[in-house]
């Protein structure tokens, strides 16, 4: 188990020790209104992955677990060269959390944030 993500604030002790040994948990990549995604390590592949979990505060709530869920699903269920893959989703002691391509790079957000606002063009190229 990733000791060290104890160090971490809340969601990161929780999604250790849902996700034992499965994943060692590397760092905190985003965060948003639904969830915080991190860098992970698939201990059995050998490959990084990114795990999205939701907050403890909205994964008691059955109506946001399930929205949260049904974001998994209907993700996992598209296969584009443009979209991350999903690789599994699961509920393990009160923590609800997927496991994603980890794609590198800066985010959407980043980019805006050094660049300020696309023209055009460029919005269209990336949508």
């Amino acid at each position: 188990m990733n000791t060290h993500a104890f160090a971490w604030p809340e969601p990161a002790p929780s999604l250790a020790r849902a996700v034992g040994a499965d994943f060692l948990l590397r760092r905190e990549i985003g965060r948003g209104g639904m969830g915080v995604v991190y860098l992970a390590e698939d201990t059995q592949l050998h490959r990084q992955v990114a795990i999205k979990t939701l907050p403890p505060h909205l994964a008691a709530d059955p109506a946001v677990r399930e929205r949260f869920l049904r974001e998994a699903r209907t993700a996992a269920a598209l296969s584009h060269p443009n979209i991350v893959p999903i690789y599994s989703a699961a509920e393990r002691d009160a923590v609800v959390y997927f496991t994603m391509g980890y794609v590198k790079g800066e985010s959407l957000a980043e980019r805006l944030a050094q660049t300020g606002p696309f023209d055009v063009p460029s919005a269209v190229a990336v949508m």
